[in-house]
């Protein structure tokens, strides 16, 4: 999806046009006070744009109350399309007290490399910093429950935090934001669709959102690693044309859906969890794959494979199913037109880590002598709730955890150790 901002810009200014010829003014002319404009909307100020279209310029500060024709107002808005397309701003200074940033309010600021939101801020609505082209960093207060419409659309933001408040990435949250390359997923529920699409991430750790929407995480130039954990769907065309991805963890998956993995071709090796039912159209074309492992007991009546799962033509990919000793002659020698071996992956084995230790402090996993292991954080009710690989001795890894039990469950090759630890 290449959304079109000029034309909502229109439909906007017209409908705005509309009910002024109809009704008449909504709102008295915005009053400056120190280079500032502001409206008085619901007995509280709020940030407007200056008269006649001038833009603002240089550092903005606003202030924390302002008075207007004697009386004073806590200014707790930034307005509706009050700094958008505003070059020349290159910085504003945001007071403790303001709750929300409006929408559009600073889209199109290109000067701006910086925001800095005060702990009281707890909306940012659509379209906020859309197009903010150098905006490089910037802060989620907790508070925030989600990431709205386009909000850090292609902006240049090169890694965010967001805090345990945040729940969902809703429509084109940061499509092509170009540079983003970090972002914490392990508490998001919902991921809606082209969320992620375009950006510079290289992993993808979903662990608590039922179904990915379309696109979610399409065109990513640099992702190696998707882990998902409680994950039903996939969504459609979700991950095609990462060409880098290398490594994915489908969890207990249920749907596969269309072209969701259409692309990857430095994808060479995947497991289907049996508890995949369906594989839909075109959702492992152009991929690397030459090994498929697979071990659905009855793989006839448990999964239900689109034709063209595996693509058609220039795009069709070759492959041998891997699938356990015990169900060989369940699968013969030839399963949906492609050849059936033994899997080569050996089972495997419990080892004890020497000097090996995990705690749980301020909101991170400490974890010593896991280095090279792949370590997957399950509750007492068997839910995995991280998932991460471990590369030094010391390794400290932000979580959120509850109070609870939890087992540490690690992976290098064939070996696994555990661990159990304690959240208080």
């Amino acid at each position: 999806m290449k959304t079109n901002y000029l034309f909502k810009r229109a439909f906007l200014a017209a409908f705005f046009v509309f009910n002024v010829l109809s009704i008449g003014s909504l709102f008295a002319d915005a009053v400056v006070v120190n280079g500032v404009a502001f409206n008085v909307v619901n007995g509280a100020a709020e940030v407007a744009a200056l008269p006649d279209g001038t833009k603002y310029t240089g550092t903005l500060t606003i202030p924390a109350s302002v008075t207007i024709d004697g009386t004073a107002y806590n200014v707790l808005k930034i307005g509706n399309n009050s700094l958008r397309d505003a070059p020349a701003l290159t910085g504003v200074v945001i007071p403790d007290g303001l709750k929300d940033v409006g929408n559009s309010a600073f889209a199109g600021c290109t000067g701006i490399t910086n925001i800095v939101l005060p702990a009281s801020v707890d909306t940012i609505e659509d379209w906020a910093f859309y197009a903010c082209s150098n905006l490089a960093t910037i802060n989620i207060p907790d508070g925030i429950t989600a990431i709205t419409e386009h909000t850090f659309q292609q902006t240049g933001l090169t890694g965010i935090t967001l805090p345990a408040s945040v729940k969902t990435l809703r429509v084109c949250a940061f499509q092509d934001a170009h540079n983003l390359a970090s972002i914490n997923l392990e508490n998001i529920t919902g991921i809606v669709a082209w969320a992620l699409y375009g950006t510079a991430i290289t992993t993808a750790n979903v662990s608590n959102v039922f179904a990915i929407g379309g696109e979610a995480f399409r065109k990513c130039p640099n992702l190696t690693t998707v882990v998902l954990r409680n994950v039903a769907s996939t969504g459609g065309w979700t991950f095609e044309g990462c060409p880098k991805l290398t490594t994915v963890d489908l969890g207990e998956l249920q749907t596969l859906d269309q072209g969701a993995f259409s692309g990857c071709s430095a994808l060479t090796t995947l497991t289907i969890p049996n508890t995949v039912v369906f594989m839909d159209a075109w959702s492992l074309e152009k991929t690397g794959i030459t090994k498929m492992y697979a071990s659905w007991e009855d793989p006839a009546n448990s999964v239900s494979i689109d034709a063209n799962a595996f693509g058609a033509d220039a795009g069709k990919i070759n492959f041998t199913w891997m699938v356990p000793a015990t169900l060989l002659d369940i699968y013969g020698s030839d399963f949906m037109g492609y050849p059936v071996q033994q899997t080569d992956i050996a089972e495997l084995k419990n080892v004890q880590l020497e000097n090996a230790g995990v705690y749980f402090a301020s909101g991170n996993l400490n974890l010593k002598g896991f280095q090279g292991y792949k370590v997957s954080v399950v509750s007492i009710d068997g839910r995995t709730v991280a998932h991460f690989p471990v590369s030094e001795v010391n390794a400290q890894v932000p979580v959120s955890l509850t109070s609870g039990i939890y087992m540490i469950n690690a992976i290098q090759g064939n070996n696994r150790a555990v661990a159990k630890f304690i959240v208080r």
